[in-house]
């Protein structure tokens, strides 16, 4: 339906009085891709977006959308999309009149879009829904409408304000993939805000890893988990355990770990990057996992995570000596 447009944030910068929300932010966007915002609440995410939107002016620098200036161009005439954190459905309106709605503040002659309306409802498995209520609609229900009431108006960018954010954990899952396939089907540029790591790694073509107001990083989800700029990134994009050796930080994530109990030294030591010493002081079933916390002077903060897959035999006792066989670690730049 939609054609991918290219975003670019240049230089962008936005205060609220004293407080730098947006701080000299520039970002390259490819048509069709599907590019996360990741950073803790409060870091500039949602404010980007309203940039992006134009709801909010940029202290400096500049949006481009396919190479256009977006500085004199109104909200309503920027053909960004939003889909918001609470779906922001008209409760009295049924999900074809919310669909409807903004066709209509657009004048679009009604065949003209009522068609569009079927034919998204048709892409986003709704039409049986058209004639219901928002609070008759479960949450994942909830989520395709307000998404089919962006995409309806055949936005060049979607922006999505942490729309997954009101859904339990198995049905967040559950609509993350759905998500991830119809943005593909759709072909839509899109710009996704949320603090969930998981759901970034698992969504993203592109990450853009923000803290203060700052872009710490910009990668695919394999390139900030696997090589982090900085402990900022990897401490936020996952677990992170960290190794001071000879002034240089070295990264170990947790499941990068493999426990051993002490006297067990020579299979310890077979394929290693590095065994070090410690002892359990407490264990956490994950289900897949085990999460151990072990003492160890060798890692920062005297703390080490290590995940282990959840086996069926005696899981490692607390109080227990063990060695950690580090299967591989990434030198900090």
């Amino acid at each position: 339906m939609a054609e991918g447009a290219s975003l670019s944030l240049e230089h962008l910068s936005f205060s609220f009085g004293k407080t730098d929300a947006v701080n000299d932010i520039s970002l390259e966007v490819q048509p069709g891709s599907f590019t996360t915002l990741l950073g803790p609440s409060g870091c500039g995410k949602t404010t980007l977006l309203r940039l992006i939107s134009g709801f909010l002016i940029p202290d400096s620098g500049t949006v481009r959308i396919n190479g256009i200036d977006q500085k004199d161009i109104a909200p309503d005439r920027r053909k960004v999309g939003m889909v918001f954190q609470d779906y922001a459905l008209f409760p009295h309106l049924t999900v074809e009149q919310n669909l409807l709605y903004g066709l209509k503040i657009q004048k679009k002659p009604k065949d003209e879009a009522y068609a569009l309306i079927h034919q998204t409802a048709r892409l986003l498995g709704i039409v049986n829904l058209l004639e219901r209520y928002p609070h008759e609609l479960s949450g994942g229900q909830q989520q395709r409408v307000a998404l089919g009431r962006a995409l309806v108006l055949k936005p060049l960018i979607l922006l999505m304000d942490e729309p997954l954010s009101s859904l339990d954990a198995k049905l967040r899952a559950l609509v993350r993939e759905e998500l991830q396939d119809i943005q593909k089907d759709f072909g839509i540029t899109t710009v996704y805000v949320t603090h969930d790591q998981e759901e970034a790694l698992s969504l993203s073509d592109t990450i853009a890893v923000i803290n203060h107001g700052q872009l710490q990083q910009t990668g695919t989800p394999q390139d900030v988990y696997f090589t982090p700029k900085n402990a900022f990134v990897a401490d936020f994009v996952g677990r992170a355990n960290f190794i001071a050796d000879g002034g240089k930080t070295k990264l170990v994530r947790p499941e990068w770990i493999s426990l051993h109990r002490e006297s067990d030294v020579q299979a310890a030591s077979k394929d290693a990057a590095a065994v070090i010493s410690g002892r359990v002081i407490s264990s956490a079933f994950l289900g897949e996992n085990i999460r151990y916390r072990i003492k160890t002077e060798a890692v920062s903060g005297g703390i080490a995570i290590v995940d282990e897959r959840t086996r069926t035999g005696k899981p490692v006792a607390i109080g227990e000596k063990v060695l950690l066989v580090l299967h591989n670690v990434y030198e900090m730049r």
